[in-house]
């Protein structure tokens, strides 16, 4: 008995940091799955556009190439540029969807831990964990993104949130949980019926011993 009581708390803490990290994996990979970036077409663009360079290069190789041919493989590397720039375009937007979808879902997780928080502490910790790390997660996000402005708003509102949820956590609800010293707890109706039962009984039992006491002295 007196190991499982040690070890209770570090079973406690190791099965919070785990369900912290599977609340993550499952939030990113939820989001992934219906946020997809959608790379693919630029991808097979570029790939045919970088064909269609090999096929010329190979014909007569650089140094044999006519004007029109230099002509055609510039332009085909104009286009190559053309695409990848839209492909980064396209992933720094992606990248800061996904952060703020990330954001308002650790918001939503962290929210949720603070509901029955003294009565399921470890599963509500496990929450706030997988809260904080894809909070993490999803500011991560926002090294991808080109906007200084923007990268900074999000990560101010990310802090903004962890702070606030951080403080109502930890320093509002450690204020209400303590009483006041000298205090008296209220009691139940059925707990005091309960109390009020035993003492008459202790009073009866009392009794009969006078009964029996002065009895036995006869």
């Amino acid at each position: 008995l007196g190991m499982t009581a040690r070890t209770r708390p570090a079973l406690q803490l190791i099965f919070a940091f785990f369900l912290g990290l599977m609340v993550t994996a499952f939030v990113g990979v939820g989001v992934y799955t219906f946020y997809p970036t959608r790379l693919e077409t630029f991808d097979d663009e570029i790939r045919v556009l970088r064909d269609q360079q090999h096929v010329i290069r190979d014909a007569k190789g650089v140094t044999g190439l006519t004007e029109e041919e230099q002509a055609e493989l510039s332009a085909l590397y104009e286009q190559v540029r053309a695409v990848e720039q839209r492909k980064r375009e396209r992933m720094e937007s992606w990248a800061l969807v996904m952060s703020i979808i990330l954001i308002v879902v650790a918001t939503l997780v962290m929210g949720v831990s603070l509901i029955g928080a003294e009565r399921l502490p470890v599963i509500n910790n496990g929450l706030l964990l997988g809260g904080v790390f894809t909070m993490l997660y999803g500011v991560g996000w926002i090294a991808f993104t080109g906007t200084s402005v923007l990268r900074f708003v999000v990560m101010t509102i990310a802090l903004v949130i962890t702070v606030g949820l951080g403080y109502i956590r930890f320093v509002r609800r450690g204020k209400a949980v303590p009483a006041t010293a000298g205090q008296e707890i209220p009691r139940g109706g059925a707990l005091e019926e309960f109390e009020d039962r035993i003492r008459d009984l202790e009073g009866r039992l009392a009794e009969e011993a006078n009964v029996l006491g002065r009895k036995y002295d006869k």
